[in-house]
């Protein structure tokens, strides 16, 4: 059973993927040229009735769908994701004191506690600098 719903599954997505690269357009059109080839034979040689069919003056209605199907599709904008990311503390971040080598930073929590961060500054530059 569950091998099953696994293929079941796998034709789903082979099926999505198909119609999301166009694939149904590519399916009508093959069977519009291959109608028309046949309808164009039955009137003159098999030369010409492919010149005439792939030629692109002489559509039929299969053809003029797929070609207004293609329009729409080119006319959709592509999705477009805009980031904006504003910086920002959700609160205020206070200078409390400077202690020694250290500043003190208060940061307030949502939850009404104080949060305190020591950083620690060097008096000297490094002797590597």
């Amino acid at each position: 059973m569950s091998q099953r719903l696994l293929n079941i599954g796998r034709y789903f997505l082979l099926g999505i993927l198909f119609v999301s690269l166009n694939g149904h357009l590519a399916l009508l059109q093959t069977l519009a040229w291959g109608n028309m080839l046949v309808s164009y034979s039955q009137q003159a040689t098999l030369a010409e009735a492919a010149k005439k069919t792939f030629d692109g003056e002489h559509p039929c209605s299969l053809c003029k769908v797929v070609d207004e199907s293609k329009k729409q599709e080119q006319k959709k904008p592509l999705l477009k994701a805009e980031i904006k990311l504003d910086v920002a503390l959700p609160v205020a971040v206070q200078l409390a004191e400077l202690r020694g080598n250290d500043f003190i930073v208060q940061i307030p929590s949502y939850a009404g506690t104080d949060s305190c961060v020591s950083l620690a500054v060097p008096l000297q530059p490094p002797r590597w600098a």
